[in-house]
């Protein structure tokens, strides 16, 4: 028999386990932490609470922040700038090699 273990405390699930028979406490009754019924397809983080599987999350897609026409248009030019003041090094050095600095 397949069961499913679930955190007492918050309901949440942990783990299948598979038995012969539903465990029990001491005293006989079943134990609170195994339920039979399995939890519905298509819960995330499901939980059991008062007898009934429920949504105990909701799934987040990660995502990553857009940038403005803006910022990006202040990024492009930031890097422009970069590129331009390069450029401007390597045509210096160049012209030094070339009129025989060395």
């Amino acid at each position: 028999m397949i069961v499913h273990k679930i955190d007492v405390v918050t309901g949440n699930f942990i783990e299948d386990c598979q038995f012969e028979n539903l465990p029990t406490l001491e005293d006989g009754q079943d134990d609170p932490q195994y339920v039979e019924e399995a939890p519905p397809q298509g819960l995330y983080l499901p939980r059991y609470l008062n007898g009934v599987w429920v949504e105990g999350g909701v799934a987040l897609e990660p995502t990553t922040p857009q940038l403005s026409t803006d910022e990006k248009l202040t990024q492009m030019a930031e890097q422009l700038v970069i590129t331009q003041t390069e450029l401007e090094a390597a045509q210096e050095a160049l012209d030094f090699l070339l009129l025989g600095g060395i």
